[in-house]
Formats: structure tokens, C-alpha cells, sequence
């Protein structure tokens, strides 16, 4: 999975029908409440990210990522994805 971090320890996460981060709102974070295969899908509670873990998020609107599984531990960062090349016909 390829996401990035929008939100370390301490800040704290709001969902309905999309994500706020220490109030924020995060774009192109709205919650779906089934995937793409036409099963339901749970969002986060939400709540303060908890020390050693981090909130990950893609803006591709059928990316399963926090905003439904909430944080999950920094220590299972591998590394830094870099754009290489992007086609866009």
C-alpha cells in the first residue's frame, strides 16, 4: 500500500461524512459506505491517534485506508514512495 501519513500522535481524528484532522477538514476524504464490489463498509470512530502510530490516507475515493481502519503503528512504515514518472493521457 502506498498512503500518506496525514496525521501522527496526538492530533485528533473527526469522521462523518468525511475526515477532520485538529478540526481540519481533510479533502477528498469522504466516507463511502460500500466498496466497489457493493459490500458494507465501517468508518473509524475516530479519536486522538495514539503514541507510535500514525493515520494514513489516499485521495482515491475507493482507497481502503484509515479513514476505515483506523491508525496503525509508524513501525510498519517501510520507506518513502517517490513519483518516478506519471502518464496522464
Amino acid at each position: 500500500m502506498i498512503k500518506t501519513v496525514v496525521a501522527v500522535a496526538g492530533e485528533k481524528i473527526t469522521v462523518g461524512g468525511s475526515v477532520a484532522i485538529d478540526g481540519i477538514a481533510l479533502a477528498n476524504s469522504r466516507i463511502v459506505k460500500l466498496d466497489g464490489k457493493g459490500r458494507q463498509l465501517s468508518a473509524y470512530a475516530g479519536g486522538v491517534v495514539p503514541d507510535g502510530q500514525v493515520f494514513l490516507h489516499s485521495p482515491f475515493a475507493g482507497s481502503w485506508d484509515s479513514r476505515y481502519f483506523g491508525p496503525v503503528p509508524a513501525s510498519g512504515i517501510l520507506g518513502l514512495a517517490r513519483e518516478v514518472l506519471t502518464y496522464d493521457p
